[in-house]
């Protein structure tokens, strides 16, 4: 499942300083949330073509309801690291046929910043698509620091290949920054590992994404 406070913690792809996106390798989230009592771990690595490197972990537990996350990133480049901090609660759980829903609020702090350089809400719907999948459908409202506060929008898909494959595809759209993209494969490993292979782009470039992701409940 999608974090909100992993894309915060990599915002700097969109914008030149921290802006809001919605979670994790993957820019749109779910509706989903860890059950309570249990934790999670996502971690991926986005590497461009210049060379450039980042690494990112989130873990995140759930208790009473909610879901805590706590995101960190280091990059190859002089960019500051990056920490995040996150909050989501489903609404209502996705079922076999009938949407499920959330909401997300988060914050991202760069550097030595002694505040937030990003915020964002987020209202998030997972809705089952029969013979398509699952799709996402995100709106939320960003702050970041030296910019006006702008509405996001985001759809996402998760088709299945088999048993262990699913396609993932998603797009996501920021007033004045323009659209964002991401396309690959997920590979269950395991009953709770996942392993993604994503390409993406945005205004700024092109990248490649390799994500590792454990969930106990599979989630």
């Amino acid at each position: 499942m999608r974090r909100l406070a992993g894309t915060l913690v990599l915002a700097s792809a969109l914008l030149p300083s921290l802006a809001a996106r919605a979670g994790a390798s993957l820019l749109v989230d779910d509706a989903g949330t860890t059950l309570d009592g249990r934790c999670q771990l996502e971690s991926w690595l986005r590497m461009a073509p210049t060379g450039a490197v980042d690494a990112s972990a989130v873990p995140a537990c759930a208790l009473g309801g909610v879901e805590y996350s706590l995101g960190g990133s280091v990059a190859s480049t002089a960019t500051p690291a990056e920490l995040s901090f996150g909050l989501k609660h489903t609404l209502r759980d996705v079922g076999e046929a009938t949407p499920g829903f959330a909401v997300s609020v988060g914050s991202a702090w760069s550097g030595h910043a002694g505040a937030p350089g990003a915020a964002i809400a987020n209202l998030i719907a997972s809705v089952p698509m029969p013979g398509l999948g699952l799709v996402h459908l995100n709106a939320g409202w960003s702050v970041a620091r030296g910019h006006a506060p702008a509405p996001t929008f985001g759809t996402g898909l998760e088709h299945p290949l088999g048993s262990r494959w699913l396609l993932l595809a998603e797009g996501y759209v920021q007033r004045g920054v323009g659209t964002t993209w991401q396309a690959g494969l997920r590979r269950t490993l395991g009953r709770s590992v996942t392993a993604d292979l994503l390409g993406g782009a945005d205004p700024h470039g092109r990248w490649l994404t390799l994500g590792l992701n454990y969930s106990p409940d599979g989630g």
